[in-house]
C-alpha cells in the first residue's frame, strides 16, 4: 500500500502555524500558535499490524519523576480514620467481558489507558500502540504503531511521539480523541476522529508545540474546550484547546496558564487533574472547567491542612484577555497520610517472593476526575493512594457535590469520602467513575507479600451508606511478579459505556508468568447482580 495516498494536506501546508497578534507580555494567558491539521483519510485496518516484542528486542524503562525533598516518614501508629467505616463488605458482581489487551511493547511502564464508545473499545499503551475492539472482544484494528500514521505525511515531531498516551470518547460529539507527547520538541500530538467509527472514519491530526515539556498530560472533555494539565517542573501547565475547531478539522489554537507546584518536607503535590465530562447532560451554561489537586499537610509548608484544591478555568476564545484561572475553593478532607517510601522514590508496594517494590504513585489524585450533571446537582469523583495504616496502600476516594438550583452562590462540598482497605493487601493504581444511576466503582491493582499483583474492583450503589463500598470482585488473578523495574504505570482507566450509561469498563496491567513482562487486560461489569454475599476476599 502507498501510505502517501491517504493523506490530505490542508491548504497545501501540512501542519503549520498562524501567529496571533496578541501581547503575551501583558497578560498571564499564553496563546499558542494556531495549528492547521493534516487530514488522515484511512481505514486503520490497512495499517500494518505492529510486530510483537520478542526477547532480544530493546527495552526502555521510563524513570520515575519524583521530588527530592526526602522520604515520607513512617508512622507505626497511623490508621486511616475512614478505613473502619469504608469497607463493609457484602456484595460481589459478575464480570461481563474479560479479554486480553495490548501485549508487552518493550517499554516500562505501559501507562495503560482506554475508553469505550457505543460500538468500540479503544486502548493505547506506551511505545505508542493503538488497538480497537468491538464490545465482544473481537479485534477490529491493530495493534498499530501510532507513529505509522505519519508515514508519507508532511514532516512533524509527532512522527517520533514518545508516549503518555490518552484515549477519550467525547459523548456529546460522538467522536474519539487520542493524544501522546513528543519530548524532543515539547509537542502534544492530537488525533480527532472525523466520525464515530475510529476504524474507518479517518482523523484530523494536530501537532501543537508547548512552551515547556508537557509531562504527564491529563485530559478533560468540556463543552468549550479540551482541557489539559501537565507537570512542567516547578509549575503545572493548564491548557485549553479549542474543541469546536478541533472537531471541525479547522485551524485551532490553545490558551495556557500555569500555577506553581507545591513544595514541602514530603514529595510535592506535583499533579492536577481537569474534570472530564460524562453523560448526556452538559454542565450549566458558562460553567468553567474544574481543576483539582489533593494536598497533604507535609506537601505545603504554608498550609498544614489535608485538602482538595479546586481551581476554575474559564476560557474566552474571542477575547483571550478575559480568560482566567483562579483558586476557587479549598475543601478540608478527612486526615490522610502519604505512603512511607524511601527517599526520592515512590516504591512502596510489596510482592511475594521478591524485595522489589512497586511504584504506588502516592502523591497525587489519579486519572480521572470525572464530572457528571445529575440535573439537581453536579458530581465529581476522584481517587488517590494513601497509607491505610502500617504502610499498606489503600484507595482514598471522594465524591464532591454542589446543588444546581443554588449554583450562583453554592460551593462544592465533600458529599462522601472513604478509604478502601479491608485487609493487609495494597490497593493502588486506581481509577474511579460514577454511572447514570449514581453507582460508583473503583478499579485498581492489588498486591502484597502473599498476593501476586492482580486486577480487582469494588463498587457501591447510590443508596449504599455514605463512604462505604459493598465489596470486591476479581477481574484477573495475578500471574507473575515484576523484578526488573519498580514502575507500574502512571494510570489505569475506568469508564462508563455510553450505550446504557450503566456498564463500567476497566483496563489495567498485570505481569505475565515467568518472563516478568507486563500485559494488559480489559473488562466490563455492572453493579446490578450480586454473585456473592460473603464480603471481601481475604489475602
Amino acid at each position: 500500500m502507498n501510505k502517501v495516498s491517504y493523506w490530505l494536506v490542508v491548504a497545501c501546508m501540512g501542519i503549520s502555524s498562524v501567529a496571533w497578534s496578541y501581547d503575551q507580555e501583558s497578560s498571564p494567558v499564553y496563546i499558542g500558535q494556531s495549528v492547521v491539521p493534516v487530514i488522515l483519510n484511512v481505514d486503520l485496518r490497512t495499517i500494518p499490524v505492529a510486530e510483537p516484542w520478542k526477547p532480544g528486542d530493546p527495552v526502555k524503562v521510563v524513570p520515575e519523576h519524583v521530588a527530592s525533598e526526602g522520604a515520607v516518614p513512617f508512622d507505626p501508629d497511623w490508621v486511616d480514620p475512614l478505613v473502619a467505616e469504608s469497607t463493609v463488605g457484602s456484595a460481589r458482581y459478575p464480570v461481563t467481558n474479560n479479554f486480553a489487551g495490548i501485549a508487552y511493547t518493550g517499554v516500562r511502564p505501559p501507562d495503560t489507558v482506554g475508553d469505550v464508545g457505543p460500538n468500540h473499545y479503544v486502548q493505547m499503551v506506551n511505545a505508542t500502540q493503538l488497538q480497537i475492539w468491538d464490545k465482544n472482544g473481537n479485534t477490529l484494528a491493530g495493534p498499530i504503531e501510532l507513529s505509522d500514521l505519519w508515514d508519507g505525511a508532511p514532516s512533524s515531531e509527532c512522527a517520533g511521539g514518545n508516549g503518555d498516551p490518552i484515549v477519550v470518547y467525547d459523548w456529546a460529539a460522538d467522536r474519539w480523541f487520542l493524544s501522546e507527547f513528543d519530548s524532543s520538541a515539547n509537542n502534544l500530538c492530537f488525533y480527532i476522529s472525523q466520525g464515530p467509527d475510529p476504524v474507518a472514519d479517518g482523523w484530523f491530526v494536530y501537532d501543537f508545540s508547548a512552551p515547556n515539556f508537557p509531562d504527564y498530560p491529563q485530559y478533560g472533555v468540556w463543552p468549550d474546550a479540551y482541557y489539559v494539565t501537565s507537570f512542567e517542573g516547578s509549575v503545572l501547565g493548564l491548557y485549553a484547546f479549542d474543541r469546536d475547531e478541533l472537531l471541525q478539522g479547522n485551524a485551532a489554537a490553545f490558551q495556557r496558564f500555569s500555577i506553581p507546584a507545591l513544595s514541602g518536607t514530603s514529595p510535592r503535590a506535583t499533579r492536577i487533574l481537569p474534570t472530564d465530562l460524562d453523560g448526556t447532560t452538559p454542565p450549566p451554561s458558562g460553567s468553567p472547567n474544574f481543576l483539582i489537586r489533593s494536598v497533604h499537610a507535609s506537601q505545603d509548608s504554608s498550609n498544614l491542612t489535608d485538602r482538595l484544591e479546586i481551581f476554575e478555568f474559564s476560557v474566552d476564545w474571542d477575547t483571550p484577555r478575559n480568560s482566567s484561572v483562579s483558586l476557587a475553593q479549598e475543601l478540608p478532607v478527612a486526615d490522610f497520610n502519604l505512603l512511607p517510601c524511601g527517599p526520592g522514590v515512590r516504591d512502596c508496594v510489596e510482592q511475594p517472593g521478591t524485595a522489589n517494590l512497586l511504584d504506588a504513585l502516592y502523591n497525587r489524585v489519579l486519572r480521572r476526575a470525572q464530572y457528571r450533571n445529575f440535573g439537581t446537582y453536579e458530581s465529581i469523583v476522584l481517587n488517590q493512594v494513601v497509607d491505610a495504616g502500617a504502610g499498606v496502600a489503600g484507595k482514598r476516594w471522594w465524591e464532591l457535590r454542589r446543588p444546581i438550583a443554588a449554583r450562583g452562590g453554592a460551593d462544592w462540598d465533600i458529599h462522601q469520602e472513604g478509604t478502601l482497605a479491608p485487609d493487609t493487601a495494597s490497593r493502588f493504581m486506581g481509577s474511579i467513575a460514577v454511572n447514570g444511576d449514581g453507582d460508583i466503582a473503583i478499579g485498581y491493582s492489588i498486591s502484597s507479600d502473599t498476593i501476586v499483583p492482580g486486577i480487582r474492583f469494588a463498587g457501591r450503589h447510590a443508596d449504599t451508606p455514605s463512604g462505604t463500598m459493598l465489596g470486591e470482585t476479581t477481574i484477573l488473578e495475578g500471574v507473575g511478579i515484576q523484578t526488573n523495574s519498580q514502575r507500574w504505570g502512571d494510570y489505569s482507566s475506568l469508564n462508563i459505556d455510553p450505550s446504557d450509561d450503566r456498564t463500567f469498563w476497566f483496563t489495567s496491567q498485570y505481569i505475565q508468568a515467568n518472563n516478568f513482562s507486563w500485559a494488559t487486560h480489559i473488562a466490563s461489569f455492572t453493579l446490578e447482580e450480586n454473585i456473592f454475599t460473603d464480603g471481601f476476599e481475604t489475602p
